[in-house]
């Protein structure tokens, strides 16, 4: 393959959002209105938990698709559009047991008897999974977390909800409740080996990197191909 061909390849590559070597695999768990998770978390919430942290990340058009970016140090924001504001938001490690989705996306979902006996899909998960979302408004969907904190003394204590209401970015809200589900994590899931989220967050939607000589190499492009992330 000539030297052009190779490089018009890889950059075709990256738009489609396809994984290159330097990519960080998706993890996040993305809610559409309606949906309901059960989840685990692994993070605790005390000091030095890498497996909750803070981000900032740029959401912005390029062309007719959406760029996310992460705002750190290390990252070269410099082709962020300068009157684009980065997102504030809070991300944490947790197991997934199940989504419950109120339409079938996927000929897997078992169908399920949901309130009212509505019919809903459930999507067994059984994996780790990044969950990011915005504190919102006066930090109520924050809060919500620190009241499961403050209740069990901990994140890690039991399984929590997170439901999606609204489908835009202005009507959209989020619940997060605890339950008494008592779904553990099982003994083979190895958290150990997930990277911390700053290292998730690097490696996803890290951009151009700066190297200790000062100088930037591509480690990530990422890209969503219908909407920004939120």
């Amino acid at each position: 393959m000539s030297g052009i061909n190779r490089i018009q390849t890889k950059r075709e590559s990256r738009y489609q959002g396809g994984q290159d070597e330097n990519r960080m695999p998706g993890r996040e768990l993305f809610f559409k209105d309606g949906d309901q998770a059960f989840i685990s978390p692994i993070a605790t919430g005390e000091e030095e938990d890498a497996n909750l942290d803070e981000i900032y990340l740029y959401t912005y058009r390029d062309g007719n698709r959406w760029m996310n970016l992460l705002d750190d140090p290390s990252v070269d924001t410099s082709a962020v559009p300068t009157d684009a504001r980065a997102t504030h938001k809070f991300a944490f490690w947790g197991y997934v047991h199940e989504v419950i989705h109120t339409e079938a996306r996927s000929d897997e979902w078992e169908p399920v008897s949901g309130p009212g006996g509505r019919k809903m899909f459930k999507e067994v998960v059984n994996d780790f999974r990044v969950i990011s979302l915005t504190f919102g408004r006066s930090d109520y969907i924050w809060n919500q977390l620190v009241d499961i904190y403050n209740d069990w003394n901990g994140l890690d204590k039991g399984v929590i909800r997170i439901k999606r209401t609204g489908a835009g970015m202005q009507d959209t809200s989020y619940a997060l409740a605890a339950t008494t589900r008592k779904d553990e994590i099982p003994d083979e899931a190895d958290e150990a080996a997930l990277p911390t989220i700053k290292e998730y967050f690097k490696g996803r939607y890290g951009g151009f990197s700066t190297n200790g000589n000062g100088t930037t190499h591509d480690t990530a492009v990422a890209l969503t191909e219908a909407k920004p992330l939120f």
